[in-house]
């Protein structure tokens, strides 16, 4: 692949402007830079038509992408498949780490004004914030955090965990416990409520019990979580033959605190998760599983963004990415997915 004035820019360590400048022979560049740029060109064999082609269209090249955090390996797995893409493209990714709370969505945006466009997974901002960022600047959203004026790529939530009440009711268990309700009065991020909503209704189609001393509530949806679920419902003494997980985080702590206690999975208890983590299918036993196809989120992520950078004037779509239930040893074994129906 032929070497791109980004290329330059990051070798020599200047901006993809003062690469501009250099190739144009224009004044103002301190000579050191200058002799850094030109060096990095020869060394990159860099052909100047691709600067033509940039001052052309007016755009960088480059896009941003914000997420909550990295220590959560689903935003970790998402911005690798979404780097991936972008490079597919020939689009270089500027990543941001907002918070936990997104906190940092709003400066990130305003700090970056430069790039062509940007995908965040959305929790911080206001609606009026999100509208008017928006409004000037190419972006689409990721999550179950739904905005009129912006594009959206999200999973089908509702159908996931529909499928693995239906997966556990098909095996004949009754006394299903959640782990990964947002606590009470307290700020709890969207998918722990879109999950928990589809898990009530779920649980009622199938006529299944609703005891509340099997809901654990967490807005935290780590391992270290999902184990101190499990301690609280053993030390509740309520009896469950199956826990639904509302992350893979969650389901992974609980197979180590069920371990511990001497519950064997899945004779015992049946365990499953959401996101098909890589790592899920490397647990002993291996994790049932939603997968919400990461790949095609991160590809219609880069597409919606490309599409709203070409035509900033088009109405904003929301994307909503199909999932299957992985039936694992957690539950049943095996790696096809489970029918819908």
């Amino acid at each position: 692949m032929a070497a791109t004035l980004l290329d330059v820019a990051a070798l020599a360590g200047v901006s993809a402007k003062t690469v501009s400048r250099v190739i144009n022979n224009e004044p103002g560049v301190p000579p050191a830079t200058r002799e850094r740029v030109l060096s990095a060109v020869a060394q990159t064999d860099y052909s100047p038509n691709a600067s033509a082609r940039s001052l052309r269209t007016g755009r960088s090249g480059i896009i941003g992408l914000a997420v909550p955090e990295l220590n959560q390996p689903f935003f970790a797995e998402i911005a690798d498949r979404i780097a991936a893409e972008a490079r597919r493209h020939g689009l270089t990714v500027v990543l941001g780490v907002t918070g936990e709370h997104g906190e940092g969505e709003a400066s990130f945006l305003a700090q970056h004004r430069e790039l062509d466009g940007t995908i965040m997974y959305w929790q911080g901002m206001s609606t009026a914030q999100l509208r008017d960022a928006a409004a000037g600047h190419p972006l689409v959203l990721l999550g179950e955090r739904h905005h009129d004026a912006v594009d959206r790529v999200t999973m089908d939530n509702d159908q996931g965990i529909g499928l693995v009440v239906s997966h556990l009711h098909a095996l004949g268990r009754t006394r299903i416990a959640a782990l990964g309700a947002p606590l009470p009065g307290a700020r709890g991020h969207a998918a722990g409520r879109t999950r928990m909503a589809a898990w009530r209704a779920h649980m009622k189609h199938h006529a299944l019990a609703i005891d509340e001393d099997r809901v654990i509530a967490s807005n935290e949806w780590r391992r270290t979580d999902g184990a101190a679920a499990i301690r609280t419902l053993l030390s509740r003494q309520v009896p469950f033959d199956a826990v639904i997980a509302f992350n893979d985080g969650l389901a992974l702590g609980a197979l180590r605190q069920l371990a511990q206690a001497g519950v064997r999975v899945p004779d015992d208890v049946a365990v499953t998760g959401f996101d098909n983590l890589e790592i899920s299918r490397y647990t002993s036993p291996s994790l049932t599983t939603v997968s919400p196809f990461l790949a095609a989120y991160a590809a219609d992520a880069v597409s919606l963004l490309r599409r709203r950078i070409e035509s900033p004037s088009q109405p904003p779509r929301t994307v909503m990415e199909d999932v299957a239930l992985l039936a694992r040893d957690s539950t049943v074994g095996g790696e096809a997915p489970w029918p819908h129906g």
